[in-house]
């Protein structure tokens, strides 16, 4: 059980499992933000950092000393604690991707965003697993986990819209339709919909892409290109996925909707229906970004996913694609450069966004560094762009570097070296 507690940096002692100090995120001593503090040269380096708070988790390591009370005063014998354990770490996504907890309500929502990713795909996957057998979907169960989403969101959108782009090729089609609820959400808190309509269009977001759940798998994890029978297989996935909810008197019609129409486009040009314009429903034009975004930047079996501001750019450009007053509102939601973005510094170094500054869409802040001849990370430091006294700014997107080294799309969280391609 994890019991977080603040104390005085001076107050560290060999066996406290450290959790971070509360100073700007990597401007501290460790690569590692959680473990037991067991190395004297760790202690000092603590004490030495100049910090003068951390966090600590007294379920995992030593607490903080009491002291004895006076002498006159003690009536009994006390008996001496057991000593501590080394604990060991616990398994899964928290290990990965570390994070410093408590030092920022950014990063506190982050690990709890973590955590509903991991019980988000289990409920996707159990509603799949339902859709293959013919069963009735749990809607209790997906309401819940939409209920959690938009909590999530409503404390900090960053944070979840952020942890939904990490994805393993095989769940690929299970967390894209916890990232497109997700983005839903997120897009319909930035237009001004209410708690109630933004659970809506995360419950529409959830289940737009159910229709999958008929097409072989075969074909949704083809590592190559798809023959054009393929290709007209997997158009089919709306019309199969409708079919499937309308059977079901407990799906509401909007969330039917979006299942049949995410793939229509402003000028007519999409699929099934060739809908145009405000022939489309809101949630609709809606899921068409979300679920496209979400797809573009995402690692496939056949393609690695793109830069995020890249991605946002090249939507952009596509002339009757979507809404644009919505995909400027989409823009609003990430920010111009979204968190994983890989830009070109004037300084010549790289810089990756790791957060938003509340100043502006353009000037976010960056963790820049440089790549030496043996793939190391050097010359690192991370700058709030926004602060006058910055020491860089940004001379462009680096859309093409993002492809050229593996590992960038979790060095926004966990700073550690990277090795080229």
């Amino acid at each position: 059980m994890s019991l977080l507690k603040k104390i005085k940096v001076e107050e560290l002692e060999l066996g406290m499992y450290f959790c971070g100090f509360e100073a700007a995120w990597l401007d501290h001593p460790f690569w590692k933000n959680r473990f037991l503090l067991k190395d004297t040269a760790h202690l000092q380096q603590a004490r030495a950092s100049g910090i003068a708070y951390c966090w600590i988790d007294v379920g995992q390591g030593k607490d903080v000393a009491v002291e004895e009370p006076e002498a006159e005063e003690a009536e009994a014998d006390v008996p001496e604690s057991e000593p501590v354990p080394e604990p060991e770490a616990a398994p899964g996504l928290r290990d990965e991707l570390p994070v410093v907890v408590g030092a920022d309500p950014f990063f506190e929502e982050l690990e709890q965003a973590q955590r509903l990713c991991e019980n988000a795909k289990d409920t996707t996957k159990a509603m799949f697993a339902d859709i293959r057998m013919g069963r009735v979907i749990d809607m209790d169960r997906c309401m819940d986990l939409v209920d959690q989403v938009t909590a999530s969101i409503l404390r900090n959108s960053a944070a979840m819209t952020s942890i939904v782009r990490l994805k393993l090729a095989d769940d690929y089609t299970y967390m894209h339709s916890v990232a497109v609820c997700t983005l839903m959400v997120a897009l319909g808190r930035t237009i001004g919909m209410d708690e109630a309509a933004c659970k809506e269009a995360g419950l529409a977001g959830l289940l737009h892409d159910v229709g999958k759940a008929f097409i072989p798998v075969p074909i949704l994890h083809k590592p190559g290109g798809l023959s054009p029978a393929e290709i007209d297989i997997v158009r089919r996935h709306p019309v199969l996925g409708y079919n499937h909810l309308i059977k079901n008197s407990n799906i509401p019609q909007y969330a039917i909707e979006v299942c049949l129409h995410h793939h229509e486009k402003i000028n007519g040009t999409g699929y099934p229906d060739g809908l145009s314009g405000a022939g489309i429903s809101l949630l609709s034009r809606m899921a068409a970004i979300c679920d496209v975004y979400d797809a573009v930047t995402s690692d496939r079996p056949y393609k690695k996913g793109w830069d995020p501001a890249e991605s946002l750019t090249a939507m952009s450009s596509w002339s009757g694609h979507f809404d644009k007053t919505l995909l400027s509102a989409f823009v609003k939601t990430l920010g111009i450069y979204p968190i994983g973005s890989l830009l070109k510094m004037e300084s010549g170094r790289l810089g990756l966004v790791i957060r938003q500054s509340a100043a502006g869409l353009t000037k976010p802040v960056v963790k820049a560094f440089r790549y030496d001849s043996n793939g190391d990370i050097i010359d690192s430091e991370v700058i709030d762009l926004s602060d006058p006294t910055a020491t860089d700014s940004i001379r462009q997107r680096g859309g093409e570097e993002w492809l050229k080294y593996n590992g960038l799309n979790k060095l926004w969280m966990q700073p550690t070296p990277l090795q080229p391609r």
